[in-house]
């Protein structure tokens, strides 16, 4: 705009619409310079050092809830922000909450009768996988045995 270029050709080349070049060659004129200007809202609690501790701490214990990372911040680096806070700085690294998945833990016993099945039926034919899957009619059985047999 300084060298006598239209709005227009500059909102084309920018990629953006003409009224945006207006409103901040406007302000230009009228300010000096083209920065926002300061908003209404509360400030940031955290700072860049504190959104990566969070970051990494969170990548680290993948399973930590926003209270324990919560008080992690606070211990650690002194600051004091409330679980939302936390809850939006992980949305913003792109990190969700996540559950860590209820299951019963195998024994040691287990694992051998598991072991054991599977050896006992690793040369099993089709044929025999057959008549188990028409002996159990179930869905859920049905899925099991499709996955052994395609192992």
């Amino acid at each position: 705009l300084l060298v006598g270029g239209r709005q227009s050709d500059v909102a084309r080349e920018l990629g953006v619409s003409q009224s945006v070049i207006s409103r901040l060659a406007s302000r230009h004129r009228t300010t000096g310079r083209v920065r926002d200007r300061p908003r209404s809202g509360a400030p940031r609690v955290t700072d860049r050092n504190d959104d990566q501790y969070l970051r990494t701490y969170a990548l680290r214990h993948r399973y930590a809830t926003a209270t324990q990372l919560q008080a992690q911040l606070r211990d650690v680096r002194g600051t004091r922000v409330s679980r939302q806070t936390i809850r939006n700085r992980l949305h913003r690294f792109g990190l969700n909450a996540r559950r860590p998945l209820q299951v019963t833990p195998l024994t040691p016993r287990h694992r051998r009768e598991r072991l054991q099945w599977a050896q006992d039926h690793v040369t099993w034919t089709m044929q025999q996988w057959s008549t188990v899957l028409r002996a159990h009619t179930s869905a859920k059985a049905k899925l099991l045995l499709f996955f052994v047999v395609n192992i």
